[in-house]
């Protein structure tokens, strides 16, 4: 005869197993660490602009390391300039957050490319698109 401690275990062993596939979407739906994703930017993706951007701004969704962040733009298919991601512009009271003015910009399609390490330890790159139509 089986002790009445080990029916109890084996009987709530054998719950855990038929109950365990019914857990399992709901521990799906909790957010691992992420890496950092752009919440906000100016300008936004796919904006069509009649005056150039004074500016970028990407906002994440977690602190990130300016220091090892690398923004570049340029024109769609062309060469592309590094914009420098520290300093003033990229203050540190937004640890979320890159701010980098930019110097005019003649009308154009641009992609602004960014590679930033999260706070989470990994790496994101990631590219938006504008176009700066000079017409309003």
């Amino acid at each position: 005869m089986v002790p009445p401690l080990h029916r109890v275990s084996a009987v709530g062993a054998m719950a855990a197993a038929l109950l365990a596939p019914l857990m399992l979407p709901a521990l799906g739906a909790v957010p691992a660490a992420a890496h950092a994703i752009v919440l906000e930017s100016v300008p936004a993706q796919d904006a069509v602009l009649a005056q150039p951007p004074e500016r970028v701004m990407l906002r994440f969704n977690s602190k990130i390391e300016k220091r090892l962040t690398r923004v570049t733009l340029g024109p769609s298919g062309g060469p592309r300039q590094p914009l420098p991601v520290t300093g003033a512009a990229a203050a540190d009271a937004d640890p979320d957050r890159i701010i980098i003015p930019l110097r005019p910009l003649p009308p154009a399609r641009y992609v602004i490319r960014y590679k930033v390490l999260s706070a989470d330890g990994h790496v994101t790159e990631g590219a938006l698109r504008f176009t700066v139509s000079g017409s309003p």
